[in-house]
């Protein structure tokens, strides 16, 4: 019986440097994060900045998302998201 995994981040950990690294290289991202209720959204991240003592994406789609609110990073699950 082949085990069921999924790579997360380490406890505690956060999704900056993800966060970053596509958005230097102006590479899609698909997000779970939470807005009342686990939300998805896809896009190029053309922005990163500090808003209410947070750290936040932009998308291409004028979408801004707080980066402690993912759960999930094309394909990187926080440690603590528990859904699936």
């Amino acid at each position: 019986m082949e085990k069921d995994t999924r790579e997360t981040l380490p406890v505690n950990g956060t999704f900056y440097n993800q966060v970053t690294e596509l958005f230097e290289q102006k590479q899609k991202a698909g997000i779970l994060y939470e807005d009342n209720g686990v939300t998805r959204a896809n896009g190029v991240i053309t922005n990163i900045f500090d808003k209410d003592g947070k750290k936040w994406l932009q998308l291409d789609n004028g979408l801004e998302i707080a980066i402690d609110k993912l759960y999930a990073l094309n394909g990187i699950f926080a440690s603590d998201y528990s859904e699936c």
